[in-house]
């Protein structure tokens, strides 16, 4: 992903101001697209964390959620204390800190965010939420204050913004690098009053949310047929003794144009991204859907035929 971001820095021109929004943009719809193929997966248990991210998860239950910013060393050693529910690393202060919130508001047994380890010199992501806590963000959603690269949570609504403010307290240790001092500080957390303060302040919050209410969209639409995709079309085949997907592109000419080959949907889909060899959102979504439906032909050791139900193999 990494690559690919820096792919994107290049591929979208730089503003003045040194920000870069449509890069930042991109890179947050291929994380979706990564996060979808994450929670497609057949017979999955585990619904939390919602979104993905450099973290390991240690008991759900537990009230403390603990960010090493980019001291990834810290992850291990913090995973094996009492209380923790999640702990990992966060690098930017806009997809990044927008990840940490969705996964928090999704887990309401979290009460506390502990910031530790080396804040980055350039984009400053914990300084961003030690803003974020202290002075809120605007009406744009730009975290006042907030000296890194673009701190702007544009994905987010205010309402889940101001929902996570007031679930957890945030307690900043950064800069802090050394296990036994850190240890001897969440240890030190008063869980019990934190969680009874957090339960009134929550307590309308609470309230509003279940008085919420949505406008019923029913599933369907109108897709525009593959064919008028003036980027071409894609040949989906698969070998299931090799246990590999492979993807033909055709220009519109039926002239033979990339070829793909690889055992993960998503590394497939993005390289498809990455070339822009799509000009069309139902036609991206239609690739992933096949892409994946190609997957579980293999695990299963089914029959693959694109454009076709999955069937039992016949011998």
């Amino acid at each position: 992903m990494k690559k690919i971001m820096h792919f994107l820095t290049k591929l979208f021109p730089t503003k003045s101001n040194g920000e870069n929004h449509s890069a930042v943009k991109m890179f947050y719809n291929i994380s979706s697209v990564k996060d979808f193929f994450k929670n497609l997966n057949f017979n999955t248990k585990q619904k939390w964390p919602v979104v993905s991210g450099n973290y390991k998860v240690v008991n759900a239950t537990h009230p403390i959620a603990v960010c090493t910013l980019t001291s990834t060393n810290l992850i291990q050693p913090i995973s094996q204390w009492e209380n923790i529910a999640i702990v990992g690393n966060l690098y930017t202060p806009n997809l990044g800190i927008e990840k940490i919130i969705k996964n928090i508001v999704s887990n309401p047994n979290i009460r506390v965010l502990v910031l530790c380890g080396k804040d980055s010199p350039i984009f400053k992501a914990g300084q961003a939420i030690q803003c974020l806590f202290k002075h809120g963000i605007t009406s744009e959603k730009r975290i006042r204050n907030a000296q890194g690269h673009f701190p702007v949570l544009q994905n987010l609504s205010i309402e889940k913004i101001d929902q996570f403010l007031k679930q957890v307290e945030l307690i900043d240790n950064r800069e802090n690098i050394e296990v036994d001092l850190l240890h001897k500080k969440i240890s030190k957390i008063d869980l019990k009053n934190n969680i009874e303060v957090k339960n009134v302040l929550l307590k309308s919050e609470q309230t509003d949310m279940e008085e919420e209410t949505f406008i019923e969209l029913k599933p369907g639409g109108k897709r525009i047929p593959l064919d008028y995709d003036e980027k071409g079309f894609f040949v989906i085949t698969t070998d299931l003794d090799r246990k590999e997907i492979t993807v033909k592109h055709y220009f519109k000419d039926n002239r033979p144009g990339y070829i793909i080959k690889g055992n993960s949907p998503e590394s497939i889909l993005l390289a498809i991204l990455e070339k822009k060899l799509v000009s069309q959102m139902s036609h991206a979504g239609y690739l992933g859907a096949e892409l994946n439906k190609a997957k579980i032909a293999m695990k299963f050791n089914l029959e693959y035929i694109q454009d076709q139900p999955l069937k039992k193999k016949h011998n």
